[in-house]
């Protein structure tokens, strides 16, 4: 089995880390960049032949991962919280990885939400797409409608479109319920919204959602919390769930056990 492996160069026990896992694999290659930190030759992301992606760093890498490329990646927690990942760099690197080679690991495929502007695709999201005001502490109107219907309109500071997976992330910071990562739903969540009976909203992800800002002329939209593309009250925006999901890899279902863990201590 070979392995690619890509790490984020600005976690500052990473290069240990890298150092380390190269040490226990055979077969790999490694991103260009994160090839700098030791000192070798790598390759372009999106260049990577591994069956497998090691990721080392924190949630962003692994969704920077994702975003580029389409092979199972099992991710290695250097940095913060890592709720995406499946195992903390302190624990046995040696034996996780002879786990890989045998093939000793579930595969969790989760969904992704396709955003289209104008009818234009201009991204995908494995956590979430925000429209936001584009102004600090000014409000703005949304207007939502789901398979057809006005599922809801309100002025606030913006509106959160997110996957099972997101439910864990911006979305649960606004109060959000947390869903299992598998389920086949999206949840919209006005954020800050100036009306008491604005709430979060669990729909089914087979429902295309449409949305519009009704308010100032402008707004943001940012996809994962990486691209950011200004939108106005003319456009049209609509989101659906993607057809091509990705993949994890899990040794186990730790769910819960990371929910208790990560979130609510």
């Amino acid at each position: 089995m070979k392995f690619s492996i890509v790490a984020n160069p600005k976690h500052p026990k990473v290069k240990k880390i890298l150092t380390k896992v190269i040490g226990f694999v055979d077969d790999f290659d490694i991103e260009e960049e994160s090839a700098k930190i030791v000192g070798l030759e790598g390759n372009p992301i999106d260049k990577l032949e591994g069956d497998i992606v090691i990721s080392l760093g924190g949630d962003g890498t692994l969704l920077y991962i994702l975003n580029k490329l389409n092979k199972p990646v099992f991710g290695i927690n250097c940095g913060g919280v890592g709720f995406l990942t499946e195992i903390e760099h302190s624990e046995d690197l040696f034996s996780a990885i002879k786990k890989l080679e045998s093939k000793s690991y579930q595969i969790q495929k989760l969904d992704r939400i396709e955003a289209f502007l104008n009818d234009l695709h201009v991204g995908t999201a494995l956590n979430e797409v925000v429209l936001h005001s584009s102004r600090v502490a000014k409000i703005q109107g949304f207007e939502i409608e789901i398979d057809g219907s006005i599922a809801d309109s309100f002025r606030g500071d913006g509106v959160i479109i997110a996957t099972p997976t997101g439910s864990t992330s911006y979305a649960m910071s606004v109060g959000a319920p947390i869903l299992y990562p598998t389920m086949q739903s999206h949840i919209i969540v006005p954020m800050a919204a100036y009306r008491i009976g604005a709430r979060p909203l669990v729909v089914p992800s087979k429902y295309n959602i449409k949305a519009k800002i009704t308010g100032h002329p402008e707004a943001v939209m940012v996809i994962d919390g990486q691209d950011e593309i200004m939108i106005k009250n003319d456009d049209k925006l609509e989101f659906k769930k993607s057809k091509e999901s990705v993949e994890l890899i899990r040794f186990k279902d730790n769910f819960f056990d990371k929910v208790r863990d990560k979130l609510r201590l």
